[in-house]
């Protein structure tokens, strides 16, 4: 039976034993593989969800406590005490309208109903095996889903034992290095004896009224770490220490990042945002007063890297929309379409005075547009040909704008283990030695290798018994429309980091200067 037996979601695919299901998936071409590796090793600790630095030390004296104060050894009593401390939390956020609280939906509906009371299970679902329709779906919380992995890797908590998804906060006495038990204590310093003993017992108990909710309002401020406290000097510490504080000799990327992202603000008036930091090591390609700057370089080859992405998935994109527009849900001739693509991307770059008449890819002009620029002009246009020749003037602008420093990346990403045949520096080799085609079978062959067949390859890989990400389908020279893909940027987890450093009250809330205490830590670096 053929393949071509399928609906707009399901496939008939009898030697798999079940029908296959069409799935969105993420990342279509797997070239965002490179920059979140890259972003792991810049910035250990963070995610693009550990939305709140003060959440790092509220869950190391979580787990201070519950030894303390609760100690039964039991997985589903720490979390199911854990659940009610996040929603504590929640609640007054609620109380007070912040938003960025985890859980926020939850208590706010549970808030609007003006109880004098409110019983923290209801939020919590305690006693449901589901947690749908609770303050957050996962049993684990916000803690589970969100921030165990960088507390673990910041050497704050560990499991009781291995697997046993017991936490509790570490303990040491090392030199320069943060211990969970350091936070916990720095942090109940901060909220005082009585408001913490408040807290532990309405944690236990399960209720809380408004009183008490008025009363932990100040002290359980998540949005802002007090300064001059020793809860604000470890977490400095902690960000600006060693990047795996378990291991002896670790990197100091996350510092140095830090300190690039306050000097930026320093130089700069305008708002601070994500992609600053990247797009200034990009056009200074990782350079720093003319000597190569390591964390500077791989933010560089981040920074790259989405520019590839951008091009190829955007190529993709825009190919699903010509696709679909052409066969009205019917199967095609793969070649006839890509050379009649390929035939109209010339024909507008040629009325764009990028190219004459049967000129190469090497003779295409150069654009004079920054590569972000060329980006907004493909996002901009609703032209899916015009998509498609900005793509390819973003593909020529990055061999050349890059080609005398491949060889300075190659090394360097060995060196971390950033290597990847997806990656532009694999890509380049190959993308230079075709450069003397037509531009017309130029097109044609970075469609077919970088777009069509390296997302088919990406989907078969992908691919499980039941369902599969693939968003056309290829069979006898013919093609078939599946679904349409999105793209955008990644983010760089530099969100995160600036979030971080507004509660810890370096950068001013408008996020264009740094606050007093900012200079005074910046100029200490």
């Amino acid at each position: 039976m053929s393949v071509q037996q399928f609906e707009k979601v399901k496939i008939a695919a009898p030697f798999l034993g079940e029908p296959l299901v069409h799935i969105v998936g993420q990342d279509p071409l797997g070239l965002l593989n490179t920059g979140g590796k890259t972003f792991d090793l810049l910035l250990p600790g963070l995610n693009n969800v550990t939305d709140r630095i003060r959440y790092y030390s509220f869950y190391c004296w979580f787990f201070h406590c519950y030894a303390k104060y609760i100690s039964k050894p039991s997985k589903k009593e720490q979390f199911d005490h854990l659940r009610r401390a996040e929603f504590i939390l929640s609640l007054l956020a609620a109380r007070n309208g912040v938003q960025g609280i985890g859980g926020i939906t939850k208590a706010q509906a549970m808030y609007n109903k003006s109880q004098q009371s409110f019983d923290l299970t209801e939020g919590t679902g305690e006693d449901k095996v589901s947690k749908d329709g609770t303050y957050w779906k996962n049993p684990r919380g916000i803690f589970g889903q969100n921030y165990v992995s960088s507390l673990k890797q910041l050497n704050l908590i560990r499991e009781f034992d291995v697997n046993s998804e017991f936490f509790i906060r570490t303990e040491f006495d090392i030199e320069n290095k943060i211990s969970g038990h350091q936070l916990a204590v720095a942090f109940e310093e901060n909220l005082g004896s009585e408001i913490a003993l408040l807290f532990v017992e309405i944690m236990k108990k399960g209720v809380i009224n408004q009183s008490e909710l008025e009363k932990l309002t100040i002290p359980f401020n998540m949005l802002k770490i007090p300064t001059n406290t020793v809860e604000h000097n470890l977490i400095w510490q902690l960000i600006t220490g060693n990047d795996e504080p378990k291991l002896e000799n670790s990197n100091l990327f996350r510092k140095k990042t830090i300190q690039l992202l306050l000097e930026t603000v320093t130089l700069d008036e305008e708002i601070i945002l994500d992609n600053v930091l990247p797009l200034d090591a990009y056009h200074s390609l990782g350079l720093i007063d003319d000597e190569i700057d390591e964390t500077f370089s791989l933010w560089y080859f981040y920074q790259l890297e989405q520019f590839w992405h951008m091009a190829c998935t955007g190529s993709l994109s825009t190919f699903l929309k010509i696709l679909n527009k052409e066969s009205n849900g019917n199967w095609i001739d793969e070649e006839m379409l890509i050379d009649k693509i390929a035939n109209q991307v010339v024909e507008f770059l040629k009325s764009e005075s990028y190219i004459d008449n049967n000129q190469t890819f090497k003779e295409l002009i150069d654009i004079d547009l920054l590569e972000e620029e060329v980006v907004y002009e493909t996002k901009r246009t609703n032209d899916n040909i015009e998509k498609i020749g900005y793509n390819i003037l973003l593909v020529k602008k990055l061999i050349i704008n890059n080609n005398e420093d491949i060889e300075r990346l190659l090394r360097l990403t060995k060196k971390y283990n950033l290597n990847s045949n997806s990656s532009f520096l694999s890509a380049i080799v190959t993308l230079q030695s075709n450069d003397g085609l037509l531009l017309k079978e130029y097109v044609k062959y970075f469609l077919k290798k970088y777009v069509i067949i390296r997302h088919q390859w990406v989907s078969l890989k992908k691919m499980n018994n039941t369902q599969s990400t693939e968003k056309f389908i290829r069979e006898d020279g013919l093609i078939r429309f599946i679904d349409d893909v999105d793209y955008a940027y990644s983010s760089p987890r530099l969100n995160t980091l600036i979030d971080f450093l507004r509660e810890l009250q370096l950068i001013k809330e408008d996020k264009k200067n740094l606050t007093t205490i900012g200079l005074e830590l910046f100029n200490s670096l």
